[in-house]
């Protein structure tokens, strides 16, 4: 495993095998110029968005606060 470090923030170099239409659908959405770029904003989106239901869980029915996106289950 090569290990590169720049700017102050570890990286690893990683071969996968993904679909490429995924890829193609993650850089439009996330307006990447780079395949690379693209995957690493659909890796933040999807830390984020866990972090996110996870405190949403944590205050779940300690409130009238409600879902109203339906990222939370139950």
């Amino acid at each position: 495993m090569k290990v590169i470090k720049i700017s102050k923030q570890l990286k690893v170099r990683k071969q996968f095998i993904l679909d490429p239409a995924k890829i193609k659908a993650i850089k439009k959405i996330t307006r990447a110029k780079t395949d690379t770029e693209a995957i690493n904003q659909a890796l933040d989106i999807l830390i984020v968005n866990s972090k996110i239901e996870k405190m949403l869980m944590s205050i779940k029915g300690k409130g009238k606060i409600k879902d109203v996106y339906g990222r939370v289950p139950g």
